[in-house]
């Protein structure tokens, strides 16, 4: 089944992404952005299993829940990828990063107040 192959393809890419270099902000930056588009295309994967699940009548629906409930995992593993991308990215380029960063904050070392 294609989407078993996808899948696997993917578990290998999320592997390779997460044996990148991450020593300077840029390279944070870079390894997550990779992870967040990963993980978008597995949630892709995933929401094409569960629709394949209840449409065709061949797996019982339970099958179709799980799917559902993996690509929201992926979806937000997706998310936070993003998010924290950004931060290091801002953080590269020497510009405030969110709040929400929590400990990546950099707006105290940049001389930003909230």
């Amino acid at each position: 089944m294609r989407i078993i192959t996808a899948l696997n393809d993917l578990d290998k890419q999320h592997l390779d992404a997460l044996a990148l270099p991450y020593s300077t902000d840029l390279e944070r930056a870079v390894r997550a952005e990779r992870l967040a588009m990963i993980c978008a295309r597995e949630a892709a994967w995933w929401g094409l299993l569960a629709r394949w699940s209840y449409l065709s009548g061949a797996v019982d629906a339970i099958h179709g829940r799980a799917a559902l409930r993996a690509r929201s995992k992926c979806r937000g593993d997706a998310r936070f990828w993003r998010d924290l991308a950004a931060d290091w990215r801002a953080r590269a380029e020497r510009r405030p990063t969110s709040d929400a960063a929590g400990a990546l904050s950099n707006w105290r070392e940049l001389g930003v107040t909230a």
